[in-house]
């Protein structure tokens, strides 16, 4: 991962934890934008939008990645109603 990969990944786990969405989606999106497979950013994107749909595709983005990554798996199971 590239250092300002670290760096954004970071500022955008700080800023969703303190609830701006907004600069989390905007500084994750950057990391995901470079990297596509950078697994702990697709899984805090999904926590950083709203539309179920989106929080899918971000959740299927990790498990894609990383078929076994319980986080991503017990999100799709709450959007699936299972959880």
């Amino acid at each position: 991962m590239k250092e300002h990969h670290a760096e954004w990944l970071y500022e955008g786990a700080v800023a969703l934890t303190n609830g701006d969405k907004t600069r989390a989606f905007d500084l994750l999106m950057r990391v995901v934008s470079e990297d596509e497979e950078a697994t702990e950013a697709w899984l805090w994107l999904s926590g950083a939008v709203d539309d179920p749909d989106d929080q899918r595709t971000a959740l299927e983005n990790v498990l894609a990645l990383d078929p076994a990554n319980p986080y991503a798996l017990h999100g799709i199971a709450v959007l699936d109603g299972k959880s």
